[in-house]
């Protein structure tokens, strides 16, 4: 590559930090950066940087978007670093202060979901995201302050912006931007900068002359701007060369201006490594890959090729990913260990689960108008009316609510031929009431007899049982002697497959409880479409009305 071919190059990088905008095209939209770091380098949106040495309250940007307020206001201390940012995203203010994120008067520590906004690691940053528009705003934190801080925005907001940063489409002039962004504080004072010559900074452009030279003297300038009167403060002064140098893409020059300002590498954490170009989410054992937004490249503090972060203990420990332990109601399980419980068992494998088929029953609840499906869903019933509850080829269960209250005025159930009718205090067979619960001849199909004092149980040939609460029984009638039905307990064993368990049943007056092996052709108020190789499925109400409510 020719020499001014490297001088165009490098030219056109350079405007993304001190010259023009940095603008990232894409089919749909622009997006623009504004940025500040430093003692006072302000990068706006469009036009060249510019260097203001105050310690008063500045708006950096500010616009509404369907009447909602969108700002950042900032303010330096007597140190040159950043003390004070107020974040306003559609009227929810964040605080950043004395290294602490307030979040509508309360500390947040991230990764902090909201409404409206995301907050979360990014690289050494930390990044605030709105979760309405394409805007973030993104910030490292060192001792004493926040030495960088950028905004980013796309064009698609189509919204006009004020404040150090500029508008996205014209360039402002230095004066008239820091004397428009300016906030009204009696205390506070703003000073002209001081142009003093530094080695540093003259050794520095000396250095990457082959790199650079258009507009050299300015961004000399901008150097001596910053660095004067924090000649001893790191903080200050790395944040120029690191976002100059790496513009260079050039590991001499990396190394060159590390060891001529004497900055130092971040220092991360436990086993994590530093990284000039990283991952800016680090993959972890709970989530070793990320989604393509955070894959994006930036500093950041990593674990050596290989590994992931295992987020499941403490000091920033890196593991490979299959040495990663599970969790499971609070409890950490070692790989390769193995938990059980009444349905299953499940075998820790990289972070990830590995269970057996379930093999218990499936449950639905009906208490009241409630109805809890197979599937876990919750729905009410509309009306007081008579459902198909559940059916299968040969049976069905039918429930008649009570129109004088939430519940069940009788349940009817059909296998085959033969009808049983359970309502007060009474059990008829085919319309004929049974008066002694026993077992039933060998061609009948059904069964009944009181399994306790409260529970009559009905056994079925189908492969289903059910329970009734005590008002059925006779003793319990003198006490309530128009009780209607307040619990009913359905069982249903039928088919081949085993879908998962569902919560369990919650207490009421009136309880319906299908526990069942699901097969093609179960439906009703549930109905299940259930392949044998699907165990998972989804369910969906059935509301079968068999009379006018």
């Amino acid at each position: 590559m020719t020499t001014q071919r490297r001088i165009l190059a490098f030219s056109l990088s350079l405007a993304s930090v001190f010259g023009t905008v940095e603008l990232l095209k894409t089919k749909e939209t622009q997006t623009y950066t504004c940025r500040t770091f430093g003692s006072g380098i302000v990068q706006p949106f469009q036009g060249e940087s510019y260097y203001v040495r105050s310690d008063c309250p500045f708006t950096l940007t500010s616009f509404n978007v369907n009447q909602g307020e969108y700002s950042v206001t900032i303010r330096r201390g007597h140190n040159g670093l950043l003390v004070q940012v107020e974040i306003v995203l559609n009227n929810v203010t964040t605080l950043l202060q004395d290294g602490h994120v307030v979040v509508k008067n309360k500390s947040v520590s991230d990764p902090c979901d909201q409404k409206y906004q995301h907050i979360f690691k990014y690289g050494i940053y930390t990044r605030l995201k709105s979760s309405l528009l394409p805007f973030s705003v993104t910030w490292h934190s060192v001792c004493g302050g926040i030495n960088s801080l950028w905004v980013t925005l796309e064009s698609e907001l189509n919204t006009t912006t004020s404040g150090l940063c500029g508008k996205q489409n014209v360039a402002g002039h230095r004066d008239e931007l820091i004397r428009d962004s300016k906030l009204h504080d009696h205390k506070c004072k703003t000073s002209s900068p001081v142009l003093q010559k530094n080695d540093i900074c003259r050794q520095f452009f000396q250095e990457i002359k082959d790199c650079v030279q258009y507009n050299n003297s300015h961004y000399q300038r901008l150097c001596e701007e910053n660095i004067f009167g924090f000649e001893n403060s790191q903080s200050v002064f790395c944040p120029f060369f690191k976002e100059f140098a790496s513009q260079c893409n050039q590991s001499t020059i990396n190394r060159f201006w590390r060891h001529l300002t004497k900055c130092a590498e971040p220092r991360c954490p436990g086993d994590l490594i530093y990284r000039e170009k990283g991952p800016a989410v680090i993959p972890s054992c709970s989530n070793p890959k990320p989604p393509p937004f955070y894959q994006e490249l930036t500093e950041s503090c990593a674990c050596p090729e290989g590994n992931v972060l295992n987020n499941g203990a403490k000091g920033y420990r890196c593991i490979p990913w299959s040495s990663c332990s599970c969790e499971f109601a609070g409890k950490s399980y070692r790989n390769g260990e193995i938990r059980r419980s009444k349905c299953h068992s499940c075998t820790c494998h990289g972070v990830v689960w590995r269970c057996s088929e379930n093999f218990c029953r499936r449950r639905c609840v009906i208490e009241g108008p409630f109805v809890t499906t197979f599937d876990g869903k919750q729905h009410v019933l509309p009306q007081k009316c008579s459902y198909v509850a559940s059916k299968g080829p040969n049976w069905r269960i039918r429930i008649h609510f009570s129109r004088k209250g939430l519940y069940l005025r009788k349940v009817v159930v059909r296998f085959s031929e033969e009808l049983f009718v359970f309502k007060e205090n009474k059990v008829l067979w085919n319309g004929q009431e049974i008066t002694k619960f026993h077992q039933f001849q060998e061609n009948c199909n059904a069964k009944i007899y009181w399994v306790s004092s409260t529970f009559l149980q009905v056994h079925t040939t189908s492969g289903f049982f059910f329970k009734f609460s005590c008002p059925l029984k006779s003793s319990c009638s003198s006490t309530h002697p128009t009780t209607p039905i307040t619990r009913l307990k359905v069982f249903v064993a039928i088919a081949t497959i085993t879908p998962q368990m569902t919560s369990p049943p919650r207490a009421g007056s009136l309880r319906t409880q299908l526990n069942h092996l699901l097969s093609p052709g179960v439906w009703g108020i549930v109905k299940g479409t259930y392949p044998p190789t699907a165990p998972n499925v989804n369910m969906r109400i059935m509301l079968m009305k068999s009379v006018q409510c």
